[in-house]
């Protein structure tokens, strides 16, 4: 028997929506990627899909990140892991540069490539005190990642250069 990993995502997706109390122009977190909304405003059903996609995100980081790397947190989480050092904040990073990009696995370098990137960062101008983690550094060579802002979200090259003038 073969399973549909997207109604099962879907369903899971409409249960926690379901728990929502909200009326008509109340404010809100989307209760899967905590990202803030409008009920009755902002359309539910673009809320649920960019809740989906947060969902198959995390999946495919839970197979394909490091195998110690916590689960890819939502909005509310990411912040808090930036801050918390090792690994952790490495993936609260990634998480927030992922969200930029829609949380599409396909349009945005994979972790370890990502990490290295902000290492690159950190070493050279400081993050978070990520510079001092002699562990990360060997672990995630510092190597200039084209399209990383500084403040370690990665842009394909095309939109990078829009943002640096300014633009984006």
């Amino acid at each position: 028997m073969t399973t549909n990993s997207n109604s099962l995502i879907a369903r899971e997706v409409d249960r926690q929506f379901a728990k929502l109390n909200a009326k008509h122009g109340w404010c809100c977190n989307n209760p899967v990627t905590s990202d803030g909304f409008v009920w009755g405003i902002d359309p539910i059903a673009e809320q649920k899909e960019y809740a989906s996609v947060f969902l198959l995100a995390r999946e495919w980081f839970a197979v394909n990140g490091p195998p110690d790397a916590p689960l890819l947190p939502d909005q509310h989480d990411r912040d808090r892991f930036r801050g918390s050092g090792g690994i952790t904040a490495l993936v609260g990073f990634y998480a927030r540069s992922l969200s930029a990009r829609n949380y599409d696995v396909c349009k945005h370098p994979p972790f370890h490539e990502f990490a290295c990137g902000v290492m690159a960062i950190a070493t050279e101008k400081g993050l978070r005190n990520l510079e001092k983690d002699e562990t990360l550094i060997r672990r995630f060579p510092p190597r200039a990642l084209v399209g990383m802002a500084p403040g370690a979200v990665w842009y394909p090259p095309e939109e990078y250069a829009e943002w640096g003038r300014g633009a984006a």
